[in-house]
């Protein structure tokens, strides 16, 4: 099987649960006013973005299991290919 084809295509494909929590994660940190910067050492952490963000952990590595019953691949390599599909979402949040 060649990987850097399928991947992606298996990303697109079962990625919708974690593409939504990440949008919810935004919206949140839209919401709070947070910036970048304030996303590597938030000022505060409300229930919602805990939860989302427990979620998220919990979704990232459910697909990264799923994915490394198929292919030989690492948890590096697994965020490369995620990386763009969040991307996507982060060029229609912008923060501030």
């Amino acid at each position: 099987m060649d990987k850097k084809n399928l991947i992606p295509k298996y990303l697109e494909i079962t990625s919708k649960d974690i593409v939504d929590i990440y949008y919810a994660l935004r919206l949140a940190f839209i919401r709070e006013g947070w910036s970048q910067k304030d996303l590597e050492k938030p000022p505060y952490y409300p229930n919602d973005i805990m939860r989302n963000f427990q979620r998220f952990s919990n979704e990232q590595n459910k697909l990264f299991f799923d994915l490394k019953g198929i292919f030989d691949i690492d948890f590096d390599e697994f965020n490369e290919y995620l990386t763009p599909i969040l991307q996507r979402i982060d060029d229609k949040t912008p923060l501030k």
